[in-house]
Formats: C-alpha cells, structure tokens, sequence
C-alpha cells in the first residue's frame, strides 16, 4: 500500500515537473504551452480559405515583390523581404478571390470541395506569440488566409487570430481576447471553452473576424451595428482535433538568434498583398500590428458575461 502511495506521488510530481517546464520561457516551453491552449476554429460552412503554412506559402509560384512605386520582380525567397518591398502580390486578381487558390488546388489534399485551399496533411497552420508579464501569460494566435472577401472589402492576404491569456504556471485560461475587424475584445469569464481549456473561435465568412459564438443570420460586429457576415461555426478546422495537429497545426512566430526579436518573414514591414480599394489595405506584417506589440491590451466587451444562446 505503502508502495502503490509512492508511486502515485511520483507519477504527481512528474505530471507537474513536466507542466511547470512547459510553462518555462524557452521555444520548447513557448510551443508546448500554445499546443495546449490552442483555439478550436470553427469556420462558416461557405467559407472557402483556410489557415496556411507561411513558409510553404511563400514557396509558391507566381507571388510578386512590388516597391511603392514601380513594376514588381518575381518574388524567390524570403530574403528579399527588405525596406524597398512594400507589398506582396498574391496569385490572383479576380473579383471575390475567385483564383485565389493554392497553385495545386485540382489535385491537393483538402477536406472540402469548396475549398481554394489545402488543409490536410499538414498544410493549414496557425502561429503563436507567447509573452510572459507577472502572473499572467498571453499566448497570442495568428492565422494567415490568402484572400479577404467581405462586401466590399476585398484585397490579398489576411491575418487574423486571438489572444489566449493564462496564469503563470500554464494551467487555466484567465481571460480571451477575440480580434475583430479594427478592435480586440476581451471575455473575463463565462467564455465558451472545450475540455477546460481550448477557447472556441467562430470565424466569420470572408472577413475573418473572430467571435466566442456562432451566428446564423442578422450577425452585428461586436459592440457595433455595422452587419457582419455569417459565422455559422459548421465547418471546424482540421488542427481542432489531435490527430489533425499532429502535422504542426500550431507553430511558433520566427525570432532571432535572443529569441524575442521578430525574424525572417515576420520582421519585414510590408504589406501582404494587393490593394484593390484604398480604404481597405492589405494587413501588416503581425510584428508591426498592435495586437501583437500589446497582447495584453483589449477592449472589454459588453457581453464579458456571455453564454452560448
């Protein structure tokens, strides 16, 4: 019995052991914290892009380097992403995005027709930022989508995402902050989560933006009545389950050699695509949007105390 005591304890402390490490500040840390408190995303069922792999995005054929002002180069690497690039031009020109597909959309592995993407097999990841103030951890997720496609807000490239904020030992979610078109809105408590730790995210159709419930019809911005596109949530993202991660559903931003500074890809301050509109620019480059210099920040939401309906 005594036996059997010991054994239990031991099996305790290793389970700790092993939840304070991956709370510990280091990429290991960093990345087994952002496994755990991953968000489930759950896509409108008309949606059609997906999260994408940056690196292997960046590899495809067709994307151009373009200056201010001036023809555009064909882009080759990440290494030209320097000061005289100002924006990407994406594969693609038609209204609604309608060949902003994946190079090998006939053929690739995807888990829907409709998709202008390819989701399986690793294809479809999100990133994490992970920063540590006192007793409080932000893991901020960023998810990139070829394509905008939202009224008349259309250009290339989209970077969307959530903010999970825990407690220092990496144990309970203490609050989530959804982005959401030009804000970020913060939930305190009564936030919809999953197994105890898993914050679901209901993505809007085109536009992206993140809400804490799905919506089905006359959907509204947060704390706005401005019209939003449906999020009906019946579409979940292949990286929600564990056999779907297991391809790096999740993966850490790039840094320099301290580990703090942003690098490669995400050090560039550039745009990521084309402008169709003036008014509706393509997205920065995550390291110089305010979500990610501030994780912490956020607006609070009037609905901090919500419930699903």
């Amino acid at each position: 019995m005594l036996r059997r005591g010991w054994v239990v304890a031991a099996a305790t402390m290793v389970a700790l052991a092993a939840s304070a490490a991956s709370a510990m500040a280091s990429p290991a840390g960093d990345l087994a914290l952002a496994l755990r408190f991953r968000p489930l995303l759950f896509f409108d069922s008309a949606e059609r892009w997906r999260p994408l792999d940056v690196d292997r995005f960046l590899r495809e054929p067709g994307i151009q380097a373009c200056p201010a002002v001036g023809a555009c180069t064909a882009f080759t690497g990440v290494a030209q992403l320097t000061p005289p690039v100002a924006y990407l031009d994406l594969r693609g020109s038609d209204p609604e995005g309608a060949d902003a597909t994946a190079p090998d959309i006939a053929t690739c592995p995807r888990s829907l027709p409709i998709l202008r993407d390819c989701d399986l097999r690793g294809r479809s990841s999100i990133y994490a930022h992970v920063v540590r103030a006192g007793r409080r951890i932000a893991i901020d997720y960023w998810w990139f989508l070829r394509y905008n496609a939202f009224s008349i807000d259309e250009h290339e490239g989209d970077w969307e995402g959530v903010t999970v904020i825990v407690d220092a030992r990496g144990r309970r979610v203490l609050e989530v902050h959804y982005a959401a078109h030009a804000d970020v809105w913060r939930y305190d408590r009564g936030v919809p989560l999953f197994a105890g730790r898993h914050v679901e995210v209901f993505v809007a159709q085109g536009g992206h933006p993140a809400y804490p419930r799905p919506c089905f019809r006359l959907c509204r911005e947060t704390n706005d009545l401005l019209p939003e596109a449906r999020f009906d949530g019946r579409r979940p993202w292949v990286g929600n389950t564990a056999r779907g991660c297991r391809g790096g559903c999740v993966r850490l931003f790039p840094t320099a050699p301290d580990g703090v500074s942003p690098a490669s890809w995400n050090a560039w301050d550039g745009r990521w695509g084309a402008t169709y509109a003036p008014a509706f620019p393509p997205p920065l480059t995550p390291a110089f949007q305010n979500r990610f210099r501030h994780p912490f920040a956020s607006k609070l939401s009037h609905r901090h105390l919500f419930r699903i309906a």
